[in-house]
């Protein structure tokens, strides 16, 4: 069973978080800049530091919005999503957890649909018939070994048709190159992260340039843009 989270609104680039106390900041250099810098926040008064800043690999062609600006995030267009997101489940390939998050067991009959024509579109899911498989999937026990951890961010929540789907937080590939739309990092943080994330706190993530970040300062007081 998967959490309820708050809901958010968007108005003018900006959410309204409600009961958020726990925030994942990554900050891009540039908008097609395949890497940048994550730091963890949890609320009290204001935002503070939780742990060091860790180093992330992003989409290889960079950020794409969720609205407003373009370029706008797309399905296969390479570039992982920017703006402010929930952060709705945890998964991997141990078939028992100690993270609080909602976990999905990566087992070999576990998928996440990016088929845009798919009545599933932008859904993980068990298929237990491979006759009925989509077009287009991801298989989540890839055998790279990248979504040995992970946790699912929760853009495109509608499942609006061709706007982007499957978007993670993963482990990096050997060879730490760029994504297809996903931010990842190294083992050690990825692991720590995901024990800390807590359903309860309503973790978002947001995904922004370094040059944009100035304007979320006054809704999340206490964050850094360095």
């Amino acid at each position: 069973m998967l959490k309820i989270t708050f809901p958010f609104l968007w108005i003018s680039g900006f959410s309204l978080l409600f009961g958020a106390q726990q925030l994942v900041v990554v900050l891009s250099p540039e908008l097609n800049a395949t890497s940048g810098v994550m730091q963890r926040y949890e609320k009290t008064r204001i935002w503070e530091k939780v742990g060091s800043a860790v180093p992330v690999t992003l989409g290889r062609n960079g950020l794409g919005y969720a609205a407003f600006k373009e370029p706008l995030k797309k399905e296969g267009d390479g570039r992982s999503p920017a703006g402010v997101f929930s952060i709705t489940s945890a998964f991997g390939y141990d078939q028992n957890t100690t993270v609080k998050l909602p976990y999905w067991y990566a087992d070999e009959n576990l998928y996440c649909v990016d088929d845009i024509n798919d009545s599933r579109y932008n859904r993980m899911l068990r298929i237990f018939d491979k006759s009925v498989l989509p077009s287009s999937y991801e298989v989540m026990r890839r055998a790279d070994g990248v979504y040995r951890y992970g946790a699912v961010i929760g853009y495109n929540d509608m499942a609006q048709s061709g706007r982007g789907s499957c978007i993670f937080i993963h482990l990096n590939h050997a060879d730490k190159h760029p994504t297809s739309g996903c931010t990842a990092m190294d083992e050690a943080p990825l692991v720590e992260l995901l024990k800390w994330l807590d359903p309860q706190k309503n973790p978002q993530i947001m995904q922004v340039l370094k040059s944009e970040c100035g304007k979320y300062k006054e809704e999340f007081e206490g964050i850094e843009c360095e």
